[in-house]
């Protein structure tokens, strides 16, 4: 009994559970307080049914815990460097154990998304899944350990978590409501694409310092990072950049639309001052302690972001 207690507990582990939960509550928060609420103003309603919608979160989730599995099972080498204390493979679970959870969570996964595919007569996305499983094999296998082609391919999967769900809706709305749905769709993506490149530039940050905090194991294992290849201070410059990008989008995209003081509280208050806190452990960092620290914020911000969207649904309803 204590010996299966403790193999569970390595597969939440393996499978980052946190990081599951994030990615399902992502997808439930843009479809109940972002996509509906629009919807609804234009008097329509969204085309996916709780069921779907549910079995649309669980491929997802299933895809990502995959991805977690087979990563940790070529990283296990990297890891008793890095991190020997924390790692799962070759310590809570067996290597060949890892190998048989990534295959399972990733055929669930796609068996599921092309279920949802299927269901509703769109079986072209059913693509989605496919593609990213195998994506995810060939970041773990070639392309993180490429200079910059991992940090940005993680990135973008994090961006695509959201816009997903829009992907699935909006066959299903021009289907059933026409033309109808063209000025409503112009403001879909403006809100929903606006969020994943939030995640887009957010997770990008993370993934470089990321690399900075595992800068030896990745340097040991000839890993193509940018710490490694053009050093831990060009690495933090490049980290700086992106966030006074970040900063720059933010002020823009309150300017330009939404003017709303709630918004510009909760950017300054949520977003601004922590990225540029983040800013002060980059520019001050001189050991591993303190670049985890960063790494901590910024999963505070990504959090944060994720609250953005209950405030956008508020100032949806207080506009109705």
């Amino acid at each position: 009994m204590v010996k299966l207690a403790e193999h569970i507990k390595g597969i939440m582990r393996l499978i980052r559970w946190p990081n599951l939960l994030i990615v399902a509550v992502t997808q439930m928060l843009i479809w109940i307080c972002i996509i509906t609420p629009l919807l609804q103003r234009a008097y329509m309603q969204p085309q996916l049914s709780p069921l779907l919608f549910s079995m649309l979160v669980m491929a997802t989730v299933c895809i990502a815990a995959g991805g977690y599995a087979i990563n940790d099972y070529f990283d296990r080498k990297i890891d008793r460097i890095n991190k020997p204390d924390s790692m799962v493979v070759g310590l809570l679970i067996f290597p060949r154990h890892a190998m048989a959870y990534h295959i399972i969570f990733s055929i669930s996964g796609i068996i599921l998304g092309t279920l949802v595919a299927w269901i509703i007569g769109q079986i072209y996305l059913s693509l989605i899944f496919f593609m990213v499983s195998g994506l995810l094999w060939f970041y773990s296998t070639i392309y993180k350990r490429e200079l910059l082609l991992g940090n940005i391919i993680v990135a973008l999967l994090t961006a695509f978590v959201p816009f997903m769900v829009l992907l699935f809706e909006l066959p299903l709305l021009a289907r059933n409501y026409g033309t109808d749905v063209n000025p409503i769709t112009r403001f879909l993506l403006i809100w929903v694409l606006g969020f994943s490149l939030f995640a887009f530039l957010v997770n990008l940050i993370r993934e470089i310092v990321k690399d900075i905090e595992d800068f030896e194991g990745d340097r040991a294992y000839g890993k193509k990072t940018i710490p490694v290849i053009w050093g831990i201070d060009t690495a933090r410059w490049i980290s700086l950049v992106i966030i006074i990008i970040s900063i720059v989008l933010l002020i823009l995209a309150w300017f330009f639309f939404i003017r709303d003081y709630i918004t510009m509280i909760y950017f300054l208050v949520m977003l601004v001052i922590p990225l540029c806190v983040v800013s002060i452990f980059l520019i001050r960092g001189t050991n591993q302690n303190t670049f985890h620290k960063a790494n901590i914020w910024l999963k505070i911000i990504m959090l944060s972001g994720l609250g953005y969207m209950i405030v956008v649904n508020l100032i949806i309803n207080r506009l109705q």
